[in-house]
């Protein structure tokens, strides 16, 4: 991965581990080549399966911004809690597309119905589809990220480039123990300790270039 640039207060800031923004990191033999190969065997269909924080979100920025970038047009859509189906304006701009790679971060919260005739409007229209679910869908496996202790510590070594060496080997592995393998709540928590940590290191350099207090010797 290339060194991010400029140096930061915490480095696990929100805006600076957001999908899109780490470059995305493979296990050895995949690449966003031989998964678009899985996507056109697919017939141009594919769900990107995993639990909570694996780096769903992450993968399916990644693929489709190489897509954009290899000339494939694509179309986000990301559902919130609750949303059981898409809203008339969304129907209507999916109904206007042509040769569009259409990505749905969180699927499974459509209801039976509305995945129904969005996988159906897509195969009428010609329309690639790839969704987010947390396990196995009337969708073909198209990725499955799986994340590791080796994965978390590569993705913070990467993060740290931009700060200083607070946070640890040790640290990352107890919190991507304690977190179960979610990535997203790990960095969370690592901006919480690099934030104590930085604080009381700059308290600590401030203590230490303070003047000394005036003694009783000293004013005789």
């Amino acid at each position: 991965m290339k060194t991010p640039l400029g140096q930061v207060d915490n480095p696990f800031s929100a805006r600076f581990v957001r999908p899109g923004v780490i470059p995305y990191i493979f296990p050895p033999g995949c690449s966003l080549e031989s998964v678009h190969e899985v996507f056109l065997a697919n017939q141009r269909l594919g769900a990107v399966i995993g639990p909570h924080g694996a780096g769903k979100s992450a993968f399916i920025t990644a693929f489709t911004s190489w897509m954009e970038k290899n000339g494939q047009p694509c179309l986000a859509l990301e559902l919130h809690d609750g949303q059981r189906t898409l809203g008339q304006a969304t129907w209507r701009q999916l109904e206007a597309l042509q040769d569009t790679v259409v990505t749905v971060d969180g699927y499974e919260q459509l209801s039976a119905w509305s995945r129904y005739q969005l996988r159906r409007l897509c195969r009428r229209r010609h329309l690639g589809l790839i969704v987010t679910a947390h396990s196995d869908i009337e969708i073909p496996l198209l990725f499955a990220p799986e994340p590791n202790e080796d994965l978390a510590w590569q993705i913070v070594e990467y993060l740290l480039a931009r700060g200083e060496p607070l946070i640890t080997r040790d640290d990352v592995r107890a919190s991507f123990a304690r977190h179960q393998g979610n990535l997203r709540e790990m960095l969370f928590d690592l901006y919480d300790l690099y934030e104590v940590r930085r604080t009381s290191e700059t308290d600590s350099l401030n203590g230490s270039n303070a003047p000394e207090p005036s003694s009783e010797r000293d004013n005789t």
